[in-house]
């Protein structure tokens, strides 16, 4: 094994060598240049090429066109991130850096995720992308690889979110799309400055009737933002409602797949599956100037969720919850000189907390039935860190951290029909670390290592014992150590990263569910796992009006250990990631006229533990055409687009280890879309 993965490194350092000297050579002079990247993922800000981690920007910017249903088609442009669930809003996009998120049927898990520095995450490491207007989204960075010493419990990896600031001058903007599937969605944004003060609104709705029966989903979110400047700092005051319903079509078996592709589980459809959720979110944030170079943050947030499904079986077939969570934190970056060394000293703290109203009924054919189970469940996460950045010379930087976690999980059990106490609670904690240092081998390109490690918490509602209330008491918190090697370049047209990694897992999480509760998952521990993996990725500035992009994953996630009462799967591949992803776009823009033609492909994926179920490999063509204009002082962007060019046949999400085989979901075939957007 370490012998291919080190051929495929070689070979990938040839032809990334090749293309940079040929690149230097031809496009020195490039009309239009590739900016340096500025990096803020990691919470202290430095150079991308100076980074000593894998981490990716993506820039909305560079996509133009985009029907912004859902994040995945920009986060194909990061190897080694791959998504599940574009078209049932109902489950959520389900995102995977590295193999960190595969694990869950719905929402994002093992991921780190903040919007404008505040985290989306919840303290028990849960996340849900429902709340996110992604046409305010304007740039993304993408830390791939454990990253708990910044932000704890569930970083096995990091997506930072930044969104539209107010702008300078009053504006507003209107975009009107409409799509296949029975797509419709409207956004409407205000916003401008005054003085040191600004303000954006914005606005959108969106209904999808979907590919497959019992599909439909109709989201609305409101979103707020505040900006007040000051000589010592900037205050950022954001404000997030939702309220969100669609129908869940469930999955299917392969014999059903071949009778009919659009068909809902039948259960599905019987008990009326579907959910409900409406929340609202305040956050708070200070970005400080202290003394000298020295920078501080404060932030906070609180909000409240409720939500409510109804699930394809009878008893306790329907949930609902109300959720109140909050958190503060802050960091402080020092700049000082100690031993002859410049150092950069961030030291930081996060507390966070979220209480649930849990309820289970019975789903009487989709009618509420007889309470189930009642409880009250809790998280407490609190964390401290410290890391030192600190340039050893001209040409060699390192980067050192350290953090402690404690995390306290409960469940205060208020059920007493069947005359038991499930009441319990789990008190977790952990110490991560990481260090990564670099070597700039030209002012273009660098070298890096880097070793990390990172934790995991079951989450709250994946404690769920199968027994019934209470918790599962023998699951355990994940814990990974990564190992990785890199090299990274930069010149004005052109910009490429090379990474191999390795990373040994204990006690990685699980879902599976039960023939008898289809659509509800539950978790255990699978003992002891590796992942060895290579990314590669390429940004080149072909000509003045040409741009190709790639990007290209190639990874042997496999279980070392691993038995449970049903088979013993040690040395099977991890169900839910393809040991290949390829992403490739040229782009083409001139005098403001876009079109953009891409593929994205993947091998094969298995959906159980045992691999004995798989959805094969498939690669999908997409285009994109548009052009700005200008009309009077108005500017509008008509667009175009067609997902899955050629109709292709594949599967949009898999229920990893589905306890009746239903493991697939099928995606659409050929979809157009077209809009127009306004800027007044």
């Amino acid at each position: 094994m370490r012998s291919s993965l080190s051929g495929i490194a070689v070979a990938a350092c040839l032809l990334v060598d090749t293309a940079v000297v040929q690149a230097a050579a031809d496009t020195a002079a490039a009309a239009d240049e590739l900016a340096p990247l500025l990096i803020t993922a990691p919470r202290t800000s430095t150079r991308w090429l100076s980074m000593p981690a894998a981490v990716s920007v993506v820039d909305v910017a560079d996509a133009p066109g985009e029907q912004r249903l859902a994040l995945d088609s920009l986060l194909a442009r990061v190897p080694g991130v791959f998504s599940l669930n574009r078209y049932n809003l109902a489950q959520g996009l389900r995102p995977a850096i590295r193999g960190f998120g595969a694990r869950g049927n719905f929402g994002v898990r093992g991921i780190r995720v903040l919007v404008d520095g505040v985290p989306l995450t919840m303290p028990d490491g849960q996340t849900e992308l429902d709340g996110l207007d992604l046409g305010l989204v304007e740039r993304m960075e993408v830390l791939r690889g454990p990253a708990s010493v910044q932000y704890g419990n569930a970083a096995g990896g990091v997506l930072a979110i930044e969104t539209r600031e107010p702008p300078a001058l009053p504006s507003m903007q209107l975009d009107v799309s409409t799509a296949s599937l029975g797509y419709q969605r409207i956004r409407a944004e205000i916003g401008g400055s005054a003085g040191n003060l600004g303000a954006l609104l914005a606005v959108n709705s969106t209904r999808l009737d979907g590919y497959r029966e019992h599909s439909r989903a109709h989201t609305n979110s409101l979103t707020g933002k505040l900006r007040w400047y000051a000589p010592t700092g900037r205050l950022r005051l954001n404000f997030n409602a939702i309220d969100n319903r669609a129908e869940d079509p469930g999955a299917l078996t392969a014999a059903q797949v071949e009778t009919d592709r659009r068909q809902p589980a039948a259960n599905n459809l019987r008990f009326d599956a579907d959910e409900f959720i409406r929340q609202q979110r305040l956050g708070l944030v200070w970005d400080g100037y202290a003394a000298g170079s020295d920078q501080y943050q404060l932030r906070s947030y609180l909000g409240q969720r409720e939500f409510g499904n109804r699930l394809g079986f009878a008893t306790s077939g329907q949930t609902t919850f109300e959720r109140y969570f909050s958190g503060v934190g802050g960091q402080y970056s020092h700049h000082r000189a100690l031993a002859g060394l410049p150092h950069k000293i961030t030291t930081g703290f996060d507390l966070e907390a979220q209480r649930d109203d849990r309820r289970r009924y019975d789903n009487l054919l989709g009618e509420r039935g007889p309470l189930r189970q009642q409880q009250d469940e809790s998280a407490l996460s609190q964390g401290l860190f410290i890391e030192d950045q600190l340039d050893l010379s001209d040409s060699w930087q390192a980067t050192l951290g350290v953090r402690y976690d404690h995390v306290r999980l409960a469940v205060d059990d208020g059920y007493l029909a069947d005359r038991r106490d499930d009441s319990g609670s789990r008190s977790l904690e952990d110490w991560s670390y990481s260090a990564g240092l670099s070597y700039r081998l030209t002012p273009q390109q660098s070298l890096y290592a880097r070793l990390a490690s990172s934790f995991e918490t079951p989450t709250v509602n994946e404690l769920a014992s199968p027994q019934g209330a209470g918790f599962n008491a023998v699951l355990q918190p994940a814990q990974a150590l990564s190992r990785e090697l890199g090299i990274k370049g930069e010149w004005p047209a052109l910009r490429y990263a090379l990474a191999l990694y390795r990373i040994d897992l204990e006690d990685e999480l699980l879902a599976f569910s039960l023939p008898t509760q289809p659509g509800r998952n539950f978790y255990r521990n699978a003992g002891q796992s590796r992942r060895d993996g290579v990314e590669l990725s390429v940004d080149w500035q072909l000509a003045e009006a040409w741009r190709w992009s790639m990007a290209y994953a190639f990874n042997r996630y496999r279980f070392a250990e691993f038995q449970t009462a049903t088979g013993d799967f040690s040395g099977k591949r991890l169900p839910g990631i393809p040991r290949q992803s390829f992403f490739s776009e040229i782009a083409y823009e001139r005098q403001g006229a876009y079109v953009r033609l891409g593929v994205t492909a993947q091998a094969r994926v298995y959906a159980n533990d045992a691999n004995t179920q798989s959805a094969p490999g498939y690669a999908l063509l997409n285009l994109r055409l548009g052009k700005h204009l200008s009309i009077g002082e108005q500017r509008v962007e008509p667009y175009l687009g067609i997902d899955n060019l050629l109709g292709r046949e594949y599967f949009d999400n898999l229920r990893i280890n589905d306890g009746g085989a239903r493991y697939f979901e099928p995606g659409p075939g050929r979809t157009l879309y077209a809009g127009l957007r306004v800027l007044f």
